[in-house]
């Protein structure tokens, strides 16, 4: 679907996470194995497990969004998730016969410009941390205030022509779509919900069947009327009308030519009567072909319109049963149902005032729908599903990583940094100045998964003896994955579509405070930790922690 979809790109750069940390590592066993076969059975037996955890934990996170009610979103999990799963499979079958295959060399030992990072960071771990965790705090501060702008409007190329006519048309209320309207049991109960709806602050105006009636009839009537008496023998039609010959047409605009003539003294120059004196003077002398297709044409429609004059002034008023049917149905069903709608004011475009607006006209009429209302529930039903998806894939993130890791304390410094580069991502959210929306929400599933495989295998290298950790072939092989991963990523922010461009925009901003997480955070935090006693699978070699 439209949503899904997305996943396309985004697979290429989450999934090759699993590849380049096996054939890294798979390069960096050449040091010790330089039989190839032997290299790739080190490398399965040591880093597989860990890959697998990253695999079932990354697949957890998108599959969290199965069960949420946002169709698109669920789909985009199930996908995700059991392309995660198909990644790994890859990754550890197709993978190595390729290695098989093109043998490649070795790994370099060590890059010479991290070579001092390690000590430094041990050194100062305390500050690290520190200044992590500050800014945590001032992303979980912020986080709150993060807006969510629920008009899909938005998302749209705001300079495109359909999105420009219709700004255009949001100038007039009546032809703007941002409604709410209400079908209720009867007109009464119609015109009771326009009486609410007009006290709202946001409301412009209301309509029911009654406002396609004349207001005030009354009084209207009684001038109405009174001009009826007073042109009533005008517009009588006369009991005989003489035959219309080009004498009496000729002698009835020298009549008129006469009549101006005489007050001609009173006009101003450029006077409309000055130029029908010109062409009466002329009509006077005219031939009669001439003359009688002048009268032809100018009383052509004359006849009719005094009918309808005639009928207007003789009204006694309009009533429902007098209104067109293409109107009255729109409006009245034949049960007596009644539509009553309420048009809004030019400021309500701001997320805060449709949101005002709406639970106003709920609180008042709890019947209410329209476009405001469905775009206000579509967005608490996708917030309320991101927040249900978040929190069932973290607990299922944690008990994955509580059975592969066996210990409360383990999953903790997993779990941990997690959590602190998905503080960061909402600091930096923030500082920009930017706001969720319908698309950019979709990157939240990735960021789980983007953020706790590069935090697994850190925990479970340092839990195998590691110390070192920015001088490794699994740092070196984060920092390729997050380069090709930003590749995906960057090229989603630069999509015309200002939605999939605000995704790709976020997904960069959490890319990057997971890579700076996970390679100054975790080193850290990890060396003020007590060294375990007993490692996983027993005591780890000199040789294999380093290669590790």
């Amino acid at each position: 679907n439209l949503i899904s979809v997305a996943f396309a790109v985004l697979f290429v750069g989450i999934a090759v996470d699993f590849s380049i940390q096996f054939a890294v590592r798979f390069r960096e066993r050449r040091h010790s194995h330089p039989v190839g076969d032997d290299a790739l059975t080190e490398t399965g037996r040591r880093s597989g497990a860990q890959i697998l955890v990253a695999a079932l934990a990354t697949a957890a996170g998108f599959l969290a969004f199965a069960p949420t009610r946002f169709i698109g979103v669920a789909q985009l999990g199930v996908i995700a998730g059991f392309g995660m799963m198909i990644a790994f499979l890859c990754t550890v079958t197709f993978l190595p016969a390729m290695l098989c295959l093109f043998r490649p060399g070795r790994e370099p030992k060590e890059i010479s410009f991290v070579r001092g990072l390690d000590p430094l960071v041990k050194r100062h771990r305390v500050l690290v941390v520190s200044v992590f965790g500050v800014l945590a705090v001032a992303g979980a501060v912020l986080a709150a205030k993060i807006p969510f702008d629920g008009d899909p409007l938005d998302t749209k190329d705001q300079h495109s022509e359909a999105v420009r006519t219709l700004h255009d048309l949001m100038q007039n209320p009546i032809t703007d779509p941002y409604t709410i309207q209400a079908v209720l049991p009867s007109l009464t109960d119609a015109r009771a919900a326009a009486a609410k709806y007009a006290k709202l602050k946001s409301t412009e105006t209301v309509l029911t069947l009654d406002s396609f009636l004349p207001s005030d009839q009354a009084e209207k009537l009684a001038a109405v009327h009174d001009v009826a008496s007073l042109l009533a023998s005008t517009l009588a039609p006369p009991l005989h009308v003489p035959p219309v010959t080009p004498d009496s047409l000729r002698h009835a605009a020298a009549v008129l030519a006469a009549s101006i003539d005489r007050i001609k003294d009173r006009l101003g120059p450029g006077d409309a009567l000055l130029a029908i004196d010109a062409d009466a003077k002329k009509l006077a002398v005219a031939s009669d072909k001439l003359i009688i297709a002048t009268n032809e044409a100018v009383v052509r429609f004359l006849p009719k319109q005094l009918d309808r004059l005639r009928a207007a002034l003789s009204t006694n008023g309009v009533t429902l049963a007098d209104m067109p049917p293409e109107i009255k149905n729109d409006w009245l069903l034949p049960d007596g149902r009644a539509r009553v709608e309420a048009l809004p004011k030019g400021t309500i475009r701001s997320g805060h005032a449709m949101r005002s607006w709406v639970k106003g006209a709920l609180k008042a009429v709890p019947a209410s729908t329209g476009s405001a209302v469905y775009i206000l529930k579509a967005a608490d039903t996708i917030t309320a599903a991101f927040q249900v998806a978040a929190y069932s894939a973290i607990v299922a993130i944690a008990v994955i990583l509580a059975i592969a890791l066996g210990r409360v304390r383990d999953v903790l410094l997993v779990m941990t940094p997690l959590a602190v580069s998905a503080l960061l991502t909402a600091f930096f959210l923030r500082l920009t100045g930017m706001s969720l929306n319908f698309a950019n929400i979709i990157a939240l599933p990735l960021l789980l998964g983007v953020g706790v495989s590069f935090n697994i295998y850190f925990v479970m290298n340092w839990r195998s003896g590691v110390t070192r950790f920015l001088g490794t072939a699994t740092a070196r092989a984060v920092l390729f994955s997050a380069l090709t991963t930003s590749t995906a990523f960057g090229s989603l922010a630069l999509s015309r579509h200002p939605g999939t461009a605000s995704m790709g925009v976020l997904l960069l901003i959490s890319l990057g405070s997971t890579v700076a997480t996970t390679l100054f955070f975790v080193p850290a935090l990890l060396a003020i930790m007590p060294r375990p006693t007993v490692p996983l699978g027993g005591t780890a070699r000199p040789r294999e922690q380093a290669i590790s």
